[in-house]
């Protein structure tokens, strides 16, 4: 029984060394190798000091501690693909050890941004990292073998024992993730049930029905129409170590349990082909990116397992998998050459709705577009209800910024909505009387349907604001252009404002006409007033927001987008 399939044979790594289908993977190799071993010759890592640790604390800091440590496992993680590909050299086997003996004499494996407090002596307590650090230390472990010295094997063993399976096989249940529903849950779950398949099979099992219900537990975050509401890099993430574990389970257990076989899980694998709105310009809901690469491996084995129904985009948009070793690996395994070479046109039309969810996708010649209505307190959660995203030429124009810095303070709810990117102020949609969407499951769309090309919602219960009963927003999707329409049920005498959010300068060309790019937006000037102003944001860029402020006792915006 092969778990890691032909991982194991030595003559696929000599394909990977010789044929021209992989001279990208060995040159991304070779070059981030270059890059750590002369950052840290032979191995020889500076230790990670406590003053960095204890920053989350004091300042909210992540990124002195976090960098250091990542480095550590990305060299480990390209030194251990280069001893594969590459079993002579024993340049890479020494760094390789030197690497993993650091990483095992670490304090934690766990991030302080997850280690919860930071007074007590906890150094085995099991996050997202720890977990795939330890999967990371049992592939090595076991493609490797013996080529590993006797004191690096046993140490692999010892600390994934002493870091991983005791504290998790010890507890009828590990907590909050164990049961949870969104990447926490995959991520943890498949690489602490993965270390054990391959290190500790015995233990398998007593521990089996836990792993399979935090998977079937994890699934239930998606609705039946297969969002993933945090977004496409949480998609790759969470969806991804559902992927590792299934198909790992499916081969531990001769077949037995196969994930595939439920139908959530086609569509959940079909979320990604959606998010492309030209280019590799994506939706950004929530916390993430503008613009999406997919990982190669994984969209080929989704392929190959639903060949029907998943849409694998030019590879121009694809990625091995590095700075993780259990995709960095796959981006290898799984890679299938007849699907490389000829992938689909992701410049067709698309139109992706989900009702259940509530969001629309729609990719036409012209542009792409994205809006949702759904409610504000939602997995990694922006103030966005009736928020929308336009395309076009390989862009966002106006945009949805997805997700800012991550600090401590980010995800601290008295801090996080006043960030321009999680508050509704940083999104496109209304503001009255200066209200914003206030974070609840209560602020929430109302009557969100999508019929004859037309998507209507009323976003009013997002706003905490008197006098107003409801806002219905609709949007008319033709091949050429999008027509917006907010109708307010507004007794107030506050100001109305319709907002429209770009990290690209607004140029007023006409009267009635405001570019941005290559996007026009038209509008009735009669009816409003115009203001253009800007927010610098670092590292980010600058943030400008295009307001049309209704003139008094209108109730009723209208603008052309195309």
């Amino acid at each position: 029984m092969k778990l890691l399939g032909k991982a194991h044979d030595p003559r696929f790594w000599e394909k990977v060394r010789n044929d021209g289908t992989f001279e990208w993977y060995r040159k991304e190799l070779l070059e981030s190798y270059r890059k750590y071993s002369e950052k840290y010759p032979e191995g020889r890592y500076p230790a990670l000091k406590y003053s960095e640790f204890k920053l989350f604390w004091t300042t909210g800091d992540r990124s002195t501690y976090q960098a250091p440590y990542f480095d550590r496992r990305r060299a480990m993680e390209t030194a251990a693909l280069l001893c594969l590909i590459y079993p002579e050299n024993e340049e890479y086997l020494s760094f390789l050890m030197n690497t993993i003996y650091t990483v095992c004499d670490e304090y934690t494996w766990c991030l302080p941004a997850h280690q919860g407090q930071l007074e007590p002596n906890n150094n085995v307590r099991i996050d997202l990292f720890a977990s795939e650090t330890g999967f990371q230390l049992a592939e090595i472990y076991t493609l490797l073998g013996e080529r590993l010295e006797p004191l690096i094997r046993n140490r692999i063993m010892a600390e994934t024992e002493r870091r991983i399976i005791i504290p998790y096989s010890s507890v009828n249940n590990y907590g909050w993730w164990e049961n949870g529903t969104m990447n926490w849950t995959a991520v943890c779950t498949a690489s602490v049930a993965c270390t054990v398949m391959l290190l500790y099979p015995q233990l398998m099992p007593q521990l089996q029905k836990r792993f399979d219900a935090s998977m079937n537990s994890f699934l239930t975050g998606f609705k039946d129409d297969g969002v993933c509401f945090e977004g496409c890099g949480y998609w790759h993430y969470g969806f991804g170590f559902f992927v590792m574990y299934a198909d790992m389970i499916r081969t531990f257990t001769e077949g037995k349990t196969d994930f595939f076989k439920i139908p959530k899980v086609k569509k959940v694998a079909c979320f990604l082909q959606n998010m492309f709105l030209s280019g590799n310009a994506s939706v950004s809901f929530s916390d993430g990116g503008r613009n999406v690469t997919y990982l190669t491996g994984l969209l080929h084995y989704l392929k190959n397992e639903y060949p029907d129904d998943v849409i694998v985009y030019s590879p121009e948009y694809g990625r091995s998998g590095a700075e993780k070793f259990c995709t960095h690996l796959r981006g290898a395994t799984w890679f299938d050459e007849s699907i490389y070479n000829n992938p689909a046109d992701n410049r067709v039309p698309v139109e992706f709705y989900a009702p259940v969810s509530e969001w629309l996708v729609k990719r036409t010649k012209a542009y792409g577009f994205a809006a949702k209505g759904g409610n504000n307190n939602e997995f990694h959660n922006h103030n966005d209800v009736g928020s929308f995203i336009f395309a076009k030429n390989g862009k966002q124009l106006l945009m949805d910024f997805g997700s800012g810095p991550y600090t401590r303070q980010y995800f601290m709810n008295e801090y996080r909505y006043t960030t321009v990117e999680c508050s509704s102020a940083g999104h496109s949609v209304p503001i009255v009387d200066g209200v914003c969407q206030f974070a609840s499951k209560d602020a929430k769309a109302e009557d969100f349907s999508f019929e004859n090309g037309v998507l209507s919602m009323n976003i009013a219960p997002a706003y905490k604001c008197e006098g107003l009963h409801k806002i219905i927003r609709s949007f008319r999707l033709t091949e050429d252009c999008v027509y917006l329409t907010d109708s307010f049920d507004y007794s107030g005498n506050g100001k109305i404002t319709d907002r429209m959010v770009t990290m690209i300068k607004p140029e007023v060309t006409a009267e009635n006409k405001i570019t941005v790019g290559d996007a026009t937006v038209t509008f009735n000037p009669e009816i409003c007033d115009v203001e253009i102003s800007s927010k610098p944001r670092t590292p980010s860029g600058t943030f400008w927001f295009i307001d049309f402020n209704l003139k008094d006792g209108v109730r009723k915006f209208t603008a052309t987008i195309r």
